[in-house]
């Protein structure tokens, strides 16, 4: 009897099946216009594969927009079980797994791992439990929870589309405007200061590397050059207004939410490259204040400065100098290029070296010092 009513169940989905789907593009034409766009041109489209087919029919309103399923491999495969099967018996199906085999792979900020910006970027392709989805979404990731729209971008599914370099040209001159700001600046730093102390500290400690703050936190003369040559946003209504202009430009093809998520996950690598290079700071200007270095002549204070590389005299300050002004910088930009392979191998990990070579040397200079 059950079966006889699934059956039943079924026909009747499949025969309002394209009511469901034009009550979903009445309402997204609106919403996420790009997303529309591309599902008409799609395959799917031409085949009568709606959304309801891949996201249910549970979300109806913006009020149970949660309800949405997500769709997995099993979900693709109701009509690609051949290409499915395939995929599971390959090396990429392991590829979620091989990450997280990694014993320290918990080290890692999530930004890197299952915020889809380093290792998660690329492994995100692997085959996920559905405990592991549910673990996902607790934490907040709404997106990179599948497998097959690692290649098969959304929503039109255009083998073509993600070969064409043009690709990048979205989100880079829009309408031909030369005027390129973005929100965080060249050097990834801003103001006012990040609600959260840790951040908050960090951050102050390289403001001071870069000479806008004294040692005591106090506004310098550099703060006016930098004002000048408008390389920071230092109100929150100027990092809001450049932040708007590219969600506004991701928002062409992508959902407002995953825009924002994604820029938000760049900010988290910047928090997290804020840290390793305050300890860094810090470390060498403990050196400075116990006489274990002497401060260049060039220094306005006993206090390390970034800005001056050519003038670093000594191998430990001229690590600190590459990894503020190389490795923190190539770790920001390539995640909000979204280029994982940049981000992690040339940034982060790069980062995570230069801070045990520092510490190192510090630690070295000091006891030859004590002897």
């Amino acid at each position: 009897m059950r079966k006889e009513f699934s059956l039943i169940l079924a026909g009747f989905l499949l025969l309002f099946r394209p009511l469901f789907s034009q009550v979903c593009v009445d309402c997204h034409k609106k919403v996420t216009p790009g997303v529309v766009a591309d599902w008409q041109v799609s395959k799917h489209s031409q085949n009568d594969v709606g959304c309801s087919t891949c996201h249910g029919d549970k979300h109806l309103t913006d009020m149970d927009k949660d309800r949405a399923l997500i769709p997995t491999p099993e979900t693709c495969a109701t009509c690609h079980e051949e290409k499915v099967a395939q995929f599971k018996k390959g090396k990429h199906a392991a590829a979620w797994a091989a990450m997280k085999a990694m014993p320290t792979i918990h080290w890692q900020p999530m930004a890197l791992t299952e915020g889809m910006k380093g290792c998660g970027g690329c492994h995100k392709i692997g085959l996920k439990s559905e405990v592991e989805i549910q673990e996902l979404k607790k934490a907040g990731s709404g997106f990179g929870l599948a497998s097959c729209d690692a290649c098969h971008t959304r929503h039109i599914f255009s083998v073509q589309e993600a070969r064409q370099p043009q690709a990048c040209q979205t989100c880079h001159i829009q309408g031909g405007d030369h005027a390129v700001l973005t929100g965080w600046g060249f050097l990834g730093v801003r103001l006012p200061m990040p609600e959260d102390k840790q951040w908050a500290d960090d951050r102050a400690v390289v403001l001071q590397a870069l000479g806008v703050l004294d040692p005591q936190g106090k506004p310098t003369t550099r703060l006016d050059i930098v004002k000048a040559a408008n390389v920071a946003r230092l109100t929150q209504e100027d990092w809001e207004r450049e932040r708007a202009k590219m969600i506004k430009a991701c928002s062409q093809c992508h959902s407002g939410d995953f825009a924002r998520a994604e820029l938000a996950k760049g900010d988290q690598m910047i928090m997290a490259a804020d840290h390793l290079m305050a300890e860094a700071i810090r470390t060498v200007a403990g050196l400075y204040k116990d006489a274990v270095l002497p401060k260049p002549e060039s220094y306005a204070y006993a206090f390390p400065d970034v800005l001056t590389f050519y003038d670093a005299p000594t191998p430990i300050e001229q690590e600190l100098f590459v990894m503020f002004l190389e490795h923190r910088m190539r770790t920001f930009q390539g995640t909000f290029h979204a280029n994982p392979d940049y981000a992690l191998w040339y940034g982060w990990s790069e980062l995570v070296q230069d801070l045990s070579r520092i510490k190192l040397q510090a630690a070295e200079l000091r006891r030859k010092l004590a002897k």
